[in-house]
């Protein structure tokens, strides 16, 4: 039996998470501090739940070795590396869900960033010394018009090799495909919102049509809230607004009066329209599965998040800015939103077909073909 697992309570409207001694049931303070944190800074209930899944995980390893938090952030740098490295690769090979299946590198590393976290934490809050293996790195992008963007990340050199972002994105075609396989107007509104926005689906979900919306300007507003019926709300606490096209703006007046007598008991935008709970706000559950549905009428497999992506990547190809698509589709740092686009490898192609240009004819090949 494990020594710690995790659970969660919920106040209010909040739910906070904790980790304890599964024997004794007394908490771990160091670990349900830092739970209590992330919830503190408004951090997505999805990513604080992760984290407080991988936590027990690591004290149980620590636990197993005869080892506590304080003890390894007294050990030198050699022996530092090393412990990160050994529960890195505990990791990879799958011991952390019992089936032994090796799991991707990505998924490795997300753990160990989260164990990491847990100590910055404690060494903020004066209860540890900083850890040894982590440095400072730089990062800077310069944009096409020569601006140049900074920011600082803390980093471990035993990092697993990251996996390729691989996520798809959906063609003009397919949209429009699963746009004619909706069986009603609230699905196609919702998938063009997330097209036309890079809305994520919980914060669509979230949105209120009689404070959300400016329709003079025809305008989306992303508002934070946490106490949203479907437990729909926007990560990070981030607020931000976008514009929608006219055709999708005269979609949702359509959409609002042919459901005019639901929309009297709610302010929620996006609704169930049949059964028992319709005129309730619309879960997440419930859109992936009208999604699958669609999906399959459509002959093709599509996801929310590959209409984030289409958002991202058409956006770039239009000529936006790398800040400007960031801040759209709320991301946190620039360099997550570069990994997003593949930009790197964009730009070194860019910079390929630059030179290829420029140095076309001089080398005379022609006197060989």
């Amino acid at each position: 039996m494990a020594k710690y697992i995790s659970g969660s309570a919920k106040k209010g409207t909040t739910t906070y998470y904790f980790v304890k001694d599964a024997v004794t049931g007394k908490l771990d303070t160091d670990c349900t501090r830092y739970l209590k944190h992330k919830v503190r800074q408004n951090r997505a209930n999805n990513t604080i739940k992760r984290i407080a899944y991988i936590l027990p995980f690591y004290m149980n390893y620590l636990s197993d070795k005869g080892l506590t938090l304080r003890a390894v952030s007294d050990l030198k740098f050699s022996e530092q590396s090393e412990h990160f490295s050994d529960f890195l690769m505990e990791v990879k090979k799958g011991a952390h869900t019992g089936s032994m299946k090796e799991v991707k590198n990505n998924t490795a590393n997300s753990y160990l960033q989260a164990v990491f976290g847990l100590y910055d934490f404690l060494h903020r809050d004066g209860t540890l010394p900083y850890l040894k293996v982590l440095d400072d790195r730089n990062f800077s992008y310069v944009t096409d018009v020569g601006t140049t963007s900074y920011s600082t990340y803390k980093t471990f050199d035993g990092y697993l090799r990251p996996n390729k972002h691989t996520a798809r994105t959906v063609t003009k075609e397919e949209l429009a495909a699963i746009l004619n396989a909706c069986s009603c107007n609230r699905d196609r509104l919702l998938l063009l919102l997330l097209e036309e926005t890079g809305l994520r689906i919980g914060e669509a979900l979230g949105i209120k049509y009689t404070e959300d919306i400016d329709f003079a300007g025809r305008r989306i507003f992303v508002r934070y809230r946490t106490n949203n019926p479907n437990d729909a709300h926007a990560k990070n606490a981030e607020e931000r607004c976008m514009r929608i096209s006219d055709s999708t703006f005269a979609l949702l007046n359509v959409y609002l009066a042919e459901n005019a007598a639901l929309f009297e008991k709610t302010d929620y935008l996006f609704i169930v329209l049949h059964g028992k709970t319709r005129g309730n706000p619309l879960s997440a559950n419930s859109f992936y599965t009208c999604l699958e549905t669609i999906g399959k009428k459509a002959g093709l497999t599509v996801t929310n998040h590959m209409l984030r992506h289409y958002f991202a990547n058409s956006r770039r190809e239009a000529g936006w800015e790398i800040l400007d698509i960031s801040l759209s589709i709320g991301h946190k740092s620039i360099k997550t939103t570069i990994d997003y686009l593949d930009e790197e490898s964009r730009l070194v192609e860019k910079a390929q077909e630059q030179y290829l240009a420029r140095n076309e004819g001089t080398i005379p090949i022609s006197d060989f073909l």
